[in-house]
């Protein structure tokens, strides 16, 4: 895990503008901040995957044309979920109180740390599976619901395995956390340089302010 200087500017909306040197040495700070106390815990769990959607044993169904069309050919999934922990939501409670500015340094660059997080653990995942897997594509992706990741919690009972706890709402404690499917294809993994698992690569809008210039 690790929080990149280059993704914590376009975090922020920087696109090629000069930045000085008590910027960057904020956003360093900030960083540093947020590894220090940054707690990753993750869990994964495989299921097949019939045509309807439903992973089997369970009931759950993934609905939405978007999923459909990413997890086209899979027969089987990983359902994963990532946290940063709580204790990076208490750092974020105390900077608010003390000014917009340190919070929102803080809050980008864990937003980087959990995604750098379940870049690892993606990488991981394909290194112990014979098959390639897709990028992990998340709740709230196109017309993917953000209700699954109540199913998801549950499956997974990320609430005793991580401490990660899924509201009425949908909404997920502590925030910088992630829920997702992980398709499974029928395909030998491909090379480690043309592995795509960040968000960006299974996301349709390609406008997006935040996208990824490699995803």
């Amino acid at each position: 895990m690790q929080v990149d200087r280059a993704e914590f500017l376009r975090y922020l909306g920087w696109r090629g503008q000069e930045t000085d040197e008590a910027l960057l040495q904020k956003l360093d700070e900030a960083a540093r901040r947020c590894l220090e106390i940054a707690q990753p815990r993750s869990t994964v769990r495989r299921f097949p995957l019939d045509g309807d959607l439903c992973l089997g044993g369970t009931g759950f169904v993934l609905e939405g044309r978007d999923v459909r069309a990413h997890l086209a050919g899979c027969h089987e999934v990983y359902l994963f979920a990532a946290t940063i922990g709580i204790a990076a939501e208490r750092e974020l409670a105390r900077l608010s109180a003390r000014g917009a500015y340190e919070a929102l340094l803080f809050d980008t660059a864990c937003s980087c740390a959990i995604e750098s997080y379940c870049d690892d653990v993606c990488e991981d995942l394909q290194k112990s599976c014979a098959r390639r897997l897709l990028p992990r594509f998340s709740c709230g992706y196109g017309d993917f619901p953000l209700q699954a990741q109540r199913d998801i919690c549950r499956l997974l009972r990320t609430d005793t395995a991580i401490g990660l706890c899924c509201d009425e709402s949908c909404l997920l404690t502590p925030r910088k956390s992630v829920t997702a499917v992980v398709g499974i294809t029928d395909e030998p993994p491909a090379p480690a340089a043309q592995r795509a698992c960040g968000s960006c690569a299974a996301c349709k809008h390609t406008g997006c302010a935040f996208r990824r210039k490699d995803g």
